[in-house]
Formats: structure tokens, C-alpha cells, sequence
């Protein structure tokens, strides 16, 4: 997926994106946060910072700081709070000058790029020395029985193939020792990753309405025509409407990383 892809697809599901999902994702962005030491920080960003939802929390651990909401997306900054400095603008060319933040946050963000190592040269470039960085990316994910059976619906609609291939970013940022050598090779020292269980429990409907939005089912159901596109989604919610409550749990795991640059 090329970068304007991936700004024209948080374009169009922006204020959806700021949900649900957004609060999910923030519990996780909230705790590695949480593990950087931003007492003394006087300019923080969070880069990829969606709709902002993080942006209060790092105001609370770094009170002497200005804290800087960046995103490729536009509509979703128009979602964050407006109280923050926010900027347009792509991890892989960051608008900041070299050494002036003290520390950068990217939570679910890093398998989005298409160029990791450049990602992870311009955020080491923009840091201060000794400055803070934190990440949360996905690793495993553990059977999904609703999701199997919305892409069971999808296919037997013959729904075309999702656009917008997997980032091949995803193969090193879900797996910790890749991960680690690719925040080395940027620069980083006293790289830390934990594995961190994630859980999420939507009804049937908010898991519909979900998978109507975000991923690869989302993207290819968007290629129907519109009549077959509402067959398909009257069909998942038959078939979904037979599940259990157990079946629409979300489980798997991330990685939490922070590293200092040298």
C-alpha cells in the first residue's frame, strides 16, 4: 500500500475511526506511554496520532511540555483536540527540525509505513539525544470465529481481492528480535519490548459495523456493487446473529517497545 493509499483510506473512515476502536486502541498507547519518563520533556509528539486520543495523557506525564499531534491524515487530526499544536505530515519525512522533540510516540502505527528503516531514521533525526521513543505494534492474533465467518460471507459474494496489499513493514514490527535490530540499525539504544496480551469484546452489531470500516474485509466489501453489497451484509448478519458472545472476541498480542536515542 503506497503512502497516498493509506491517507486516502484514514480519510474516508476518519470519523467512524474515532470510536470505539480509537478507545481500544488508546488503553494500549495510554500504558507504554506510561513507561517513558517525560517529567522533565518540553516538546512530545505523537506521530500517526489518528484522532488524538492520546494527546491529553502525554500533557499529563509531560506538564512542562508542548505536545505535538502528527498524522498523514488530515481528517483525522480534524477529529483530535484542537487545544494541540497538530501538523500533516508523513513518518517517513517528518517537518521537524533535527534534535527537537525529547520524545516521539507511535502507537499501531510502524506496519502502517512503507518504508521502515527511513521511518525509523526520521524519528531518531528529530530526537534530542537521550530522547524517548515508545511503540505499539501488533504480533499474534488468536482464532477469531466472527471473523471467520464474515470472511467466509465476503467470499462467497465473490468479493475481489483486498486492494491494498500487507505492509511488509508487518513482518519485522510484529516480531520482537526483528523489531529490536531494526530500532539498532536506526540508532536506538537500550531498546526494551515486552509481549502484552491484547482483548476486545464487541457485540455482533459493533463488530459489524467495524468490519464495515477497518481492514481488508472492509476494503474489498467496498468493491461490490451496491446492491450485492447489501446481500453480503444482510447475509453476515444472519450468519453472524447464530454466534455465541465468545465468537466475537478480538484476542492476540502486541509488542510494547521503547528506546532512547543515542
Amino acid at each position: 500500500m503506497s503512502t497516498a493509499a493509506i491517507r486516502d483510506n484514514y480519510s474516508r473512515v476518519a470519523t467512524t475511526y474515532d470510536g470505539k476502536w480509537a478507545d481500544v486502541l488508546a488503553v494500549h498507547a495510554r500504558a507504554v506511554a506510561d513507561r517513558l519518563s517525560l517529567g522533565e520533556a518540553r516538546r512530545v509528539a505523537e506521530v500517526g496520532c489518528g484522532p488524538g486520543r492520546l494527546l491529553s495523557h502525554l500533557a499529563e506525564l509531560a506538564p512542562q511540555a508542548e505536545v505535538i499531534g502528527a498524522d498523514l491524515t488530515e481528517a483525522m487530526l480534524r477529529q483530535a483536540p484542537a487545544q494541540f499544536a497538530r501538523v500533516v505530515a508523513d513518518a517517513q519525512a517528518l517537518p521537524f527540525r533535527a534534535g527537537v522533540l525529547d520524545a516521539v510516540v507511535m502507537p499501531f502505527v510502524l506496519f502502517h509505513v512503507p518504508d521502515l528503516p527511513a521511518a525509523l531514521a526520521e524519528v531518531r533525526r528529530t530526537l534530542v539525544a537521550g530522547g524517548s521513543f515508545a511503540a505499539v505494534t501488533w504480533s499474534g492474533h488468536d482464532p477469531h470465529p466472527a471473523y471467520d465467518v464474515w470472511v467466509r460471507v465476503i467470499n462467497d459474494f465473490r468479493a475481489p481481492p483486498d486492494p491494498s496489499p500487507q505492509m511488509p513493514s508487518n513482518d519485522t514490527t510484529s516480531d520482537p528480535v526483528e523489531l529490536r535490530i531494526a530500532l539498532q540499525d536506526a540508532g536506538f539504544v537500550s531498546v526494551e519490548i515486552t509481549v502484552e496480551r491484547f482483548h476486545h469484546q464487541p457485540t455482533a452489531a459493533e463488530f459489524l459495523a467495524h468490519s464495515q470500516v477497518i481492514g481488508a474485509m472492509a476494503r474489498r466489501i467496498d468493491l461490490l456493487p451496491a446492491d450485492r453489497r447489501a446481500e453480503c451484509l444482510v447475509a453476515a448478519e444472519r450468519e453472524l446473529s447464530g454466534l455465541a458472545p465468545e465468537a466475537f472476541v478480538e484476542s492476540g498480542t502486541v509488542l510494547y517497545s521503547t528506546a532512547v536515542a543515542s
